[in-house]
């Protein structure tokens, strides 16, 4: 299978730290002697110095955040698979080849592993594991989603070209949380989806990315965009109501939570979380509906009735800043 790695890059500030992490993630993504690498320059003023990686396909576009960088990925790859790939995190050693042969000898449209984060900032670490990886027996990505929270992040996927276009699946473009609303939607198109928890992808978290980033205006902008994910997502699922759609319907309400529970860690939360409260009633979440979900998802529903269940989430909510 032809596999082409999509990695975003972005650096508005010229900053030397950047490009070194661009070049250990291209230096990763070369250990799985995939079909192609694909950098996409956001509208950096400058361009990275690949002459040490000539098999690069280097493109340009305009700034349009992560989203569009994406998406000129994945028009410009020819791959049979693709994957995503952040310019600042990488692959361990040696872990995606037998995802890439999983995947062909399942027939999957779409295979999931799993992620460490680490706090090298320099160097490619390994994994230390004592055995291959296992994989789960095939099933639809709604299957899957109906018992399974679901994480994020694009960049833990092998994504089928087939399945790309079948569903002419691309990410909102201008926006934030743009996994949000791309992952559930690839999941529900999925006809055979596999997983493993072996873990393929090295996610370094540091300050100054979109996760750690926590201004006034990036958190009211994180909001407004998650907003926008779950409202697109309830009119995916409404153009998809005669399918099995258990799955996504539970992806729907928890993230609807998520989003509770993201609004109770910030500082402004007595103010936020009746705003959100009323934009999740204007999509018809609200009162929450926790039935069949897991037990955390029913305590905090539970909980969110009154005002002293509120403060005390907002309590233990702090504890994951």
């Amino acid at each position: 299978m032809k596999l082409s790695v999509i990695i975003p890059y972005w650096n508005p500030d010229g900053n030397a730290q950047t490009d070194a992490l661009l070049m250990r993630a291209v230096r990763s993504a070369q250990d799985s002697h995939p079909y192609e690498i694909i950098v996409v320059n956001d509208g950096s003023p400058s361009d990275p110095d690949l002459s040490s990686f000539p098999e690069v396909r280097y493109l340009r576009r305009e700034h349009g955040m992560l989203g569009a960088t994406r998406n000129t990925g994945i028009e410009a790859a020819t791959g049979d698979v693709l994957a995503f790939l952040d310019a600042d995190d990488y692959y361990y050693p040696g872990t995606l080849q037998p995802c890439l042969e999983a995947m062909e000898t399942s027939g999957a449209d779409l295979l999931g592993f799993g992620h460490s984060i680490t706090p090298n900032a320099d160097s490619i670490d390994t994994v230390g594991i004592c055995c291959g990886p296992s994989f789960s027996t095939p099933v639809t990505g709604d299957e899957f989603m109906r018992t399974n929270n679901l994480f994020g992040s694009a960049c833990q996927y092998l994504i089928s070209r087939k399945l790309i276009d079948a569903g002419a699946l691309r990410f909102k473009e201008g926006v934030y949380i743009e996994d949000e609303e791309f992952t559930p939607r690839l999941l529900f198109l999925s006809k055979k989806f596999i997983r493993t928890d072996y873990p393929v992808y090295a996610y370094y978290l540091h300050s100054g990315t979109i996760i750690t980033t926590a201004t006034q205006e990036m958190t009211d902008l994180k909001a407004k965009h998650t907003i926008g994910a779950i409202e697109s997502l309830l009119s995916f699922r409404n153009d998809h109501s005669s399918e099995p759609h258990k799955g996504l319907d539970r992806k729907i309400k928890t993230l609807a939570i998520d989003h509770l529970r993201r609004t109770l860690r910030r500082k402004d939360w007595c103010t936020a979380l009746p705003v959100q409260t009323q934009e999740l009633t204007r999509l018809g979440l609200y009162p929450l509906e926790t039935v069949g979900l897991p037990f955390k998802f029913r305590l905090f529903g539970l909980l969110y009735r009154c005002r002293l269940g509120r403060y005390l989430l907002h309590l233990t909510e702090s504890l994951y800043k």
